[in-house]
């Protein structure tokens, strides 16, 4: 009999440890008879979108009759908090906690269907945004009107935009009575700058308050060269990149401010000195380099505030920092070191890279020496050592029948080695002696 009584209270703590229910989450739509689709969201299923149904099926009682239903199978006990979109993806409660229900013991309560109260007369709204900068492909208009989904707005002279083509996008639309705020975005995301724009549809339709709004016109742009030394690192074969808050104000694109492989580097010197030249607006910009295109791990990892020459990210790293808000032409920026807030000047002898001169400097770094092995023994060889403001440290004849040159340490420090055949042919690498 004890046995029996122990098997029982096992059995019951079992069951109770995983208990579960079916679901039923409804919306009533019969006030207004407006929707044609509705999606569940929630904690049940980890917010993802999901279809409910009116057509009889899936929980469902009655086809057609405006309310939607979802059977959701096998809840395990808690409490779950959940919501709704229709068929243009707003939100179906707005300003308003999400619904909760609860599973206990297999038990449902809580709030478990919304009823759509009944809508309020709309009236048409034309909204208009003018794009002074002359840079978008296209705009989306969102608002509390609409649960903050987002609507395409048009510049084709159609939809109650009037001129196809002159940066003034329009949506026409009808909007239920009340006070309601709303902004826009456009492919990289939010662009209205400052609080949402506010306006009230007053009962019989009339309109008060800002129904539309300027994107600022950029000032004059002018070149602005970025250029970063890569001789202490390998360059990534995916390229070498450059990210910022900057990439908005690039005249002539339409560009994301951060996209990380939207703007490369080149080194068409071959000096290792990468630079890109973009037609800049002025401004104070923040920035760094990515060498790769995967994105954050790509980028640079470098303390610059301490440096001195960039600030906090705001996200436990640091960016680069440029000040170009005076800037009145064209404007060649100095050249820093990859990571780091050093600066590098340009040998002044105007190399050439060429990798057909030798086959490589071993070792590198290098404590006492370091041998250049050369391509052709047939020819004579002189190698260069440049300090890293570009003065000759020491240059050394080697005749042919060499098969390599050796370097002595003239200090601990970082050079630049220059390697110039008989044939003409010249090439550049880096030397680290310890």
């Amino acid at each position: 009999m004890i046995k029996n009584y122990l098997t029982i209270l096992a059995f019951s703590a079992t069951a109770g440890l995983y208990a579960q229910a079916d679901v039923t989450l409804k919306v009533d739509d019969r006030n207004n008879k407006t929707k044609t689709a509705i999606k569940f969201k929630g904690q049940f299923n980890n917010w993802t979108d999901v279809s409910a149904y009116d057509d009889g099926t899936n929980g469902d009682a009655t086809a057609n009759d405006n309310i939607w239903s979802l059977k959701v199978a096998s809840v395990a006990d808690g409490t779950y908090e959940w919501g709704a979109v229709d068929q243009d993806g707003a939100w179906l409660t707005p300003g308003v906690p999400n619904y909760k229900f609860t599973v206990a013991s297999g038990a449902v309560s809580g709030q478990v269907e919304i009823v759509i109260p009944k809508t309020k007369p709309t009236h048409p709204v034309v909204f208009t945004v003018r794009d002074l900068a002359k840079k978008e492909s296209g705009v989306k208009l969102k608002g509390s009107m609409f649960g903050w989904s987002s609507k395409d707005m048009f510049d084709n002279g159609t939809n109650g935009d009037t001129t196809a083509g002159d940066n003034v996008w329009t949506l026409k639309t009808d909007i239920e009575e009340g006070s309601w705020e709303w902004g826009i975005e456009n492919q990289c995301g939010w662009k209205l700058v400052g609080p949402n724009r506010q306006y009230t549809v007053a009962v019989g339709g009339a309109v008060t308050g800002s129904i539309s709004y300027s994107i600022p016109a950029q000032s004059t742009p002018k070149n602005v060269t970025f250029r970063v030394y890569m001789g202490d690192v390998i360059v990534n074969a995916a390229g070498l990149y450059i990210a910022g808050d900057f990439q908005d104000a690039v005249a002539g694109k339409s560009l994301c401010n951060w996209s990380k492989d939207t703007l490369r580097l080149t080194d068409a010197d071959k000096n290792d000195v990468y630079d890109l030249t973009v037609s800049l607006s002025p401004g104070s910009y923040q920035y760094k380099y990515f060498n790769g295109r995967g994105g954050d791990k790509d980028g640079e990892t470098g303390n610059f505030k301490t440096g001195g020459c960039g600030n906090d990210n705001g996200l436990g790293g640091f960016n680069r920092t440029i000040d170009l808000s005076g800037l009145t032409k064209d404007t060649v920026l100095v050249i820093y070191r990859y990571d780091s807030c050093s600066t590098y000047k340009l040998p002044t002898t105007g190399i050439r890279k060429s990798n057909s001169v030798f086959k490589g400097i071993y070792p590198n770094p290098a404590t006492a020496s370091a041998n250049v092995s050369f391509t052709n023994k047939n020819i004579a060889h002189v190698v260069e050592l440049f300090d890293i403001s570009g003065k000759v440290i020491a240059k050394n004849n080697f005749a042919a029948g060499v098969n390599y040159g050796t370097i002595m340490k003239p200090a601990a420090g970082t050079y630049f080695v220059k390697v110039s055949s008989a044939d003409g042919a010249t090439a550049t690498t880096t030397l680290v002696f310890e």
